[in-house]
């Protein structure tokens, strides 16, 4: 069976579920207008199906009030102003989801020990064939946020003198926390407090404790808080006061052709919706699709009826710290910090012959307290293996079965679990990812710009770029105190961009047919050409937590060897052996490499305009454009799953060369 036989397919709302064998359990609870045909994840197979879960409806809004006071005094133009904005996000969806999610994986089809690696291929089919389904069918919560930012600032634009003009500025804003009309949110991760089966567990523990970790140190604290309930108030974290934003900025003229311009900002990023609760914890509920909890003794989900149990409902603030229980949960820290930017420049413009504009700069950023997702339920590092190589022992250490503690206080656990999750900090959950203000980045770029200002109906303008964007905005281990330095997936080194308009020198007032039949003139004139052209370096590549045995530098083909089916070099020292692969350790192989990267992508694009005038309340205007002219193969990145049978490939390419045309009529 190839990837070509087992095609995605499109979303047919309405679907009859019984008609493919389901039970009368799971087709009853699913809305049968909106029903599709299942989701199915079966590797390395391309996805069938291709719905949304809850899908829906969203709509953002932006409401904004400003209002600016000029005063003029001698040298000095001095604003002040006032800023309000209103931000809000509604999300109608589907009560439940559209069909389950299957997803079959090689958890049950390893061995001989369920330590053991995965099948390089074939593990996930032979669960499949087997009927061994996994995956989630989830209840799902509409929601509506909304947040306000006020913002007051002065600026004053002084002309010291008639060389050097100053912009000195201050802003200062406060940003309300946001919240949801009813209500449906979580506040934040509770760590301190015990768990409702905090008592039972640490009484089943005591009877089979694990050297590790002694009985008396072991606790299943925590859970999730919501707004407005057990006293907490609407909002989802406190409000952000105190950000101050200076500005300042100079222009000297040092003569009749040349100006100097500096400038130096601190810009803050609203919290707002930039993290919405698409998935409200307590509100919406993904119930697992487990097969067995018994690690196979015994299966209790079956394609037929994946969900024995039926759909768990949602239980919002009732459901207190036992929200979620077994699963994973997202929080927000109380105390939310914007995240700003520091921005600098410093350039030199000059007028040349023929009405050319040149401009050359140095720009540079500062990106801080940017929002990092850090797992707080981690393994300790200890426990994990710093071996460059699989390490066998190390996985079969933390991955021995013991009884679990928790057996008895929710369906949702099984009867044994693994010793690295007994020594987690938080057992009864997945994992336990908060938004906390540790991530940086920094920008420096040489920008460059020649200008042709328009004259007899021509004007252009070519930009270039070379720059360099490092991050620290992603844990290379969840155990690690920082995020890893490491260079932006953002990063293009190089970027040329160019644009123009050319009105076409024919009819009436132009070069050529000014005097020619008023007919003729109609036909000719009134044309104008506009273009972009844009180029720039390809991204940078990541491997995962992959093993390398050889030089990095061999990895990157010469220019000529380099196609889709073999970007860069397979044998530069990967190991593909999916038995030999890393678990149970330390990450320590990069994110990204700068010097490892994707396809570059390149476009022309053209349009043709002609506005025709038949009174002055009539008016019709024609386009035609066409879109990549080049048919430039702007291809995606390559696969880097070292042991995906794909690694090395490319799959997919922006669309090729298109055409467009338009009429419009203005009247």
């Amino acid at each position: 069976m190839t990837q070509q036989e087992f095609p995605e397919r499109r979303v047919s709302r309405g679907f009859d579920l019984a008609s493919l064998g389901f039970s009368s359990n799971l087709v009853n609870s699913i809305d049968k207008s909106v029903a599709a045909f299942p989701r199915l994840n079966v590797a390395p197979f391309t996805t069938v199906s291709n719905w949304e879960s809850g899908d829906g409806v969203t709509a953002s809004i932006i409401h904004n009030l400003n209002s600016t006071l000029t005063w003029n005094k001698a040298t000095h133009t001095v604003r002040f102003g006032f800023d309000w904005r209103n931000l809000r996000e509604n999300r109608n969806r589907f009560p439940t989801s559209a069909s389950p999610d299957l997803a079959f994986s090689s958890a049950f089809t390893r061995g001989p020990l369920d330590t053991s690696p995965p099948p390089q291929v074939g593990g996930e089919i032979a669960a499949f064939l087997l009927g061994i389904p996994g995956g989630n069918m989830a209840v799902n919560a509409s929601y509506a946020e909304r947040n306000s930012i006020y913002g007051f600032y002065v600026q004053d634009d002084y002309k010291f003198s008639k060389k050097l003009t100053l912009n000195l500025g201050l802003r200062y804003e406060v940003e309300s926390a946001t919240t949801e009309r009813y209500n449906r949110a979580v506040r934040n991760f509770d760590q301190t407090t015990p768990n409702p089966v905090d008592a039972q567990a640490r009484a089943q523990y005591a009877q089979s404790p694990i050297p590790e970790l002694p009985a008396s140190q072991f606790r299943a604290l925590g859970g999730l808080t919501f707004v407005n309930a057990g006293g907490n108030p609407r909002g989802y974290w406190q409000t952000a006061k105190g950000n101050l934003m200076p500005r300042f900025g100079l222009a000297y003229q040092i003569d009749t052709k040349t100006v100097l311009r500096a400038g130096y900002g601190f810009y803050t990023a609203p919290l707002g919706t930039l993290y919405t609760n698409t998935e409200p914890a307590g509100f919406s509920l993904a119930t697992p699709i487990q097969a067995t909890l018994d690690n196979g003794l015994t299966y209790i989900a079956t394609l037929a009826n994946p969900l024995p149990s039926g759909l768990t409902q949602p239980a919002g603030p009732a459901g207190g710290l036992l929200t979620n229980i077994g699963q994973s949960v997202n929080a927000f820290p109380l105390r939310r910090k914007n995240p700003y930017a520091q921005r600098w420049s410093f350039g030199l413009q000059r007028t040349l012959a023929g009405g050319f504009l040149l401009e050359a700069s140095y720009v540079g950023n500062r990106s801080t307290r940017l929002n990092v997702l850090r797992n707080l339920n981690f393994t300790p590092a200890q426990y994990l293996s710093t071996s460059a190589t699989r390490d066998q022992a190390a996985i079969n250490f933390l991955g021995q079965n013991f009884p679990n503690p928790l057996r008895g206080t929710n369906p949702i656990f099984g009867v044994n679990t693994t010793r690295g999750s007994l020594l987690r900090p938080f057992p009864q959950f997945g994992n336990v990812n908060v938004y906390e203000p540790i991530g940086y980045a920094w920008y420096h770029s040489l920008q460059m710009r020649l200008e042709k200002r328009l004259s007899r109906g021509f004007t252009t303008q070519l930009s270039y770029t070379w720059s360099k964007n490092m991050e620290a905005s992603e844990m290379l281990n969840d155990q690690d105190i920082t995020p890893s330095e490491v260079i932006s997936g953002l990063d293009r080194t190089n970027r040329l961009t160019s644009s123009g308009i050319w009105e076409l020198p024919f009819g009436k007032g132009r070069r050529w047919g000014s005097d020619s039949h008023a007919a003729l003139r109609a036909i000719l004139g009134g044309w104008q050409l506009n273009g972009a052209m844009q180029y720039q370096s390809g991204p940078p590549l990541g491997f995962g937590n992959a093993i390398f045995n050889g030089d990095l530098g061999n990895v990157v083909r010469p220019r000529g060897e380099r196609s889709v089916d073999s970007w860069f070099n397979l044998n530069a020292g990967f190991e593909r052996n999916n038995a030999l692969q890393l678990g149970s350790n330390l990450r320590r192989f990069p994110i990204r490499f700068s010097g490892i990267r994707g396809p570059i992508q390149a476009r022309w694009d053209f349009g043709l305009i002609r506005n025709f005038t038949f009174n002055d309340k009539w008016r019709l205007q024609f386009r035609a454009e066409t879109f990549n002219a080049a048919n430039f193969a702007n291809l995606a990145g390559p696969n880097t799953g070292v042991t995906s049978g794909a690694f090395g490939t490319i799959t997919g390419q922006d669309p090729p060369r298109s055409w467009q045309g338009a009429l419009k009529l203005t009247f």
